[in-house]
């Protein structure tokens, strides 16, 4: 049976997304909730696999990476998408890959660059020339929010 999760946890799990670090005491003190049951509430979440892992959020650009673009592509006919998909997840600059539906393309990534010279170098010489690439499309992302 699946547990229901309720606006406690919730809220902590907002909190949290903010900022991962934040101790026990600091986010009773922002929640509201008795430090007692955001340290129950936690471990329970823990255990629920609902929380997986804490991580940190970095700024790209800082790192020379400051350029963002979104790829679109087509799998050629009778590709293995999944083995295609794992192939491009372990590109240089893919940030995020996904096999996805509802258009004429079938994964759609994330790369982070330093610039176009590179993003141009991993569609040309590293998606366009794999067989399992029939077509591509690239979206360069003037500015973006990540809530993530």
């Amino acid at each position: 049976m699946e547990e229901k999760l309720d606006e406690k946890d919730f809220a902590l799990i907002e909190e949290l997304r903010k900022d991962s670090k934040l101790s026990e005491q600091k986010l009773a003190r922002k929640t509201s909730i008795p430090m007692t049951t955001v340290h129950n509430r936690l471990r329970r979440l823990r255990g629920l696999g609902v929380i997986a892992g804490y991580t940190v959020r970095l700024d790209h650009a800082k790192l020379g990476r400051p350029l963002t673009a979104y790829i679109l592509i087509k799998a050629a006919p009778g590709a293995d998408q999944k083995r295609l998909l794992s192939h491009i997840a372990s590109m240089p600059f893919v940030c995020e890959a996904a096999i996805v539906a509802g258009s004429e393309f079938d994964i759609v990534i994330k790369a982070r660059a330093a610039g176009l010279k590179d993003l141009n170098g991993m569609v040309v010489d590293g998606l366009r020339g794999h067989k399992g690439v029939s077509d591509s499309r690239m979206m360069i992302s003037y500015e973006r929010i990540d809530n993530e």
